[in-house]
Formats: C-alpha cells, structure tokens, sequence
C-alpha cells in the first residue's frame, strides 16, 4: 500500500487550504497539481513579501515555505509570520536544499514545526502535511474541549456562589425572625398594659400598686421591644452591606472588622446550635481599599467549610479564630479553628476544584478552590493551609491593598 493511500485513509485531508511560498517555477508546477489532486485548497507566492499579504486573504491551515528566495528568504519571512498575532498559529513547514543543522535549527528557532529537504518528494510533502494537519485539527478540537470546560468551570463556580449568597439570605432571615418575633409580642404585652392604664384611669379610685406595675411592665416591655428591633436594624443593615459586596467588584474603602463581624451575624444561625465559639481579633478601627465582597465570601466559605467538615459527626464543640494583622503595603489574616482537621493525603488536594471528603452530605468541592482564586486572582494575594488531623486547620493570608488607615 503506498504512502498516499494510507495518509488519506487515517486522515481526511480534503478541503484544507495550503499556502506554497516558493520562487521557482518548476517546483511549483509539479507539487501543486499534485497537491490539488488529493482534494487540497493551493494557494501560490512567489517571493516573502506577497506570501505575507496573501496569508492574510487566504487564512491557509497550512503553510509550505521556502528558505532560499530573493528578496525577504524564508528565514525572514517565518519570523514576521510569527510576529503576527492573527496569523501566528498556523504552522510553517520549510523546504529547502540546505542540509545543515545550524540551518535547521535557525528554522526551527523563527517558528517552524519541520522541514522538506529539494529535491522534493510527492509523497514526503503529503505525509508531512496530514501529520502537521492532523496536530492543528486536534490541537484546535482541544481547545474548544478546554473553552467548553472553562465555561462549565465558571458558571459552576458562579452556581456555587450564588448557593453561598442563598445561605446567606436563609440564614439571614432565621436570625431576623427571631427578635421581631420577640419585639411583635413584647408590642402585645404593651397594649395589653396601656388597656389596663386605661381602666385604672376610669375608675373613680386608682389602685396604685396595680398602677405602678403596669408601667414597670411597660417599661420593660420598651426596653425589650426597643433592643429586639435594634437587632434586627444591626442585622438589616449587616445583610445589606454583605450582599451588595458580594454582587460587587468595585475596590472601595471598608472597614475590615465591620466586614469579618457581619459575616458571622448572618451565619449565625447556622452556629447557634452548636458551642462553637467565633473570636475576632482585629483593630476595630482599621480601614482599607480593596474588594469587600472577595473578603466576604472567603471568609463565609471558611466558616461554613468549618462547620461542614470540621465540628461535623459528633464534634460541636471548639473555637474558631479569625486573627488580622496588616502592614503597610499588606494584610495578613490567619483563620485557625479546633475542630477535626485534615489528613495529609488531602491535604495537598484542598484547593483542587471538585475535591471534597464530604460529598455524601452535599459538599460540592467548590468552597476551597472559589477562596483560592478569589484571594490569587481577584485580590492578588497568597494563601496555604496547614492542619493536624484531629488537632484543627489553619489557613493564613495576605493580599497587597491600596491604602491602609
């Protein structure tokens, strides 16, 4: 079987365009109608110069490229070929009588992928070219296969913030239920003492020991129902701060410990049941440009990576540190808890998107990549993680911010 028939029968090379650079007539003639019986598009320059234009017409798969020419030679012309943002990937074959290996190499240097030593062969030219032809087809199905993931990636990734910010919104309205829940009965026990007031008006004798306490009351049920609704405010207004953050990529100026303090606020229902203890050691007055809602949603992927892995089976009790420091030109927070840590054999796959331990309870693996790249990508920062197994975990990081008061 010849070398034609079995290049055509594993690859299907019918319908590419081939761009043939190259001055002299009499090689021309003979490869081209060859080239354009096996079903291939021929496209013709005779020197550097037109093969530059005639490239950018033609948007060949594939160029043939002779080294000795007038004018620009071949060397010249792959250089400028692969100077081209819009015409660089297409693979360049040379041809040429040069037989010198500093030769080859000088083309393999300007870009060139192989080469096709004069006097040519009919059937070296075409199985060079459907090997070269079939690494470009694969090459670009790759890509296309890694764009197709890449946006798979992304809208999980998107998915699973979004998930994130529903958790905040359950959590945020279990925590308000419960002080205007409070503050609507202590309303009621309210009007239930100003109707008794009212009585003891009417009557022609007050009974002042029922009088006095009926205000006692009332005025306990003030405090009460005044407390109970400033919780809910503090609470309205940490959720309104932490969801516009989210939804936003804006650098502005925030004060960090507002941020870290509300964060727990809305996830605090999710801890109550448990005695899990949250402290905070940071400045209460440190400000800082960056991104809020990068800060946020690391640290309520931490809490909740805490909660879901760490204190899970049986294990609900310990302390969790959110510890920040900063310098001039960074902050540093450090993020400990106590609770059952992670193996070594998973230690190194934290950060690896899809990678959890806890699947069978919903985890999605996303929770640690999402921080990842968010502290990399967004705040151009660094973060690891070390842990004991049964001892706790820690995950220290830093990112550059713009201004520090």
């Amino acid at each position: 079987m010849n070398t034609e028939t079995v290049a055509t029968k594993s690859f299907q090379i019918t319908g590419h365009t081939i761009l043939i650079i190259e001055d002299n007539p009499n090689n021309l003639g003979v490869i081209v109608d060859y080239l354009e019986e096996m079903g291939l598009k021929v496209v013709v320059a005779r020197n550097g110069e037109m093969g530059l234009k005639r490239v950018k017409i033609a948007n060949p798969d594939i160029i043939l490229l002779d080294v000795m020419m007038p004018g620009i030679d071949g060397f010249e012309t792959c250089r400028r070929l692969k100077s081209d943002e819009t015409v660089k990937e297409i693979p360049v074959i040379f041809m040429t009588a040069l037989d010198d290996p500093e030769d080859k190499l000088k083309g393999f240097e300007v870009g060139g992928v192989d080469y096709i030593t004069k006097p040519i062969q009919q059937e070296e030219v075409l199985a060079r070219l459907t090997t070269h032809l079939r690494i470009r087809d694969l090459t670009l199905n790759l890509s296309y296969k890694v764009e197709e993931l890449t946006k798979i990636r992304e809208e999980l990734v998107q998915s699973e913030k979004i998930a994130s910010l529903g958790r905040l919104v359950a959590g945020f309205a279990h925590e308000l239920n419960t002080p205007l829940g409070v503050a609507v009965g202590s309303a009621s026990t309210l009007q239930r003492e100003v109707k008794k007031i009212n009585v003891l008006m009417e009557q022609e004798e007050i009974d002042v020991d029922e009088l006095l306490s009926a205000l006692n009351t009332i005025d306990k049920g003030f405090d009460l129902t005044l407390s109970n609704l400033e919780r809910a405010a503090n609470l309205v207004t940490s959720f309104k701060r932490t969801a516009v953050d989210q939804t936003s990529d804006e650098i502005r100026k925030f004060n960090v410990y507002e941020v870290v303090s509300d964060t727990i606020n809305i996830l605090h229902s999710h801890f109550k049941k448990t005695d899990i203890n949250i402290k905070i050691n940071c400045p209460n007055n440190l400000t800082i440009s960056s991104l809020p809602g990068a800060l946020e949603q690391i640290l309520t992927n931490l809490l909740m990576n805490s909660l879901v892995h760490g204190f899970n089976d049986g294990k609900s009790t310990g302390l969790i540190n959110i510890k920040v420091q900063h310098d001039q030109q960074l902050l540093y927070l450090e993020y400990s808890d106590t609770g059952k840590g992670i193996a070594q054999e998973n230690l190194a796959k934290i950060f690896e998107p899809f990678f959890t331990t806890n699947r069978a309870y919903g985890g999605s693996g996303l929770g640690m990549y999402i921080c990842y790249n968010l502290v990399t990508t967004q705040l151009h920062g660094k973060i690891s993680c070390e842990s004991n197994f049964g001892k706790g975990t820690a995950f220290k990081i830093n990112f550059p911010v713009i201004g520090i008061n």
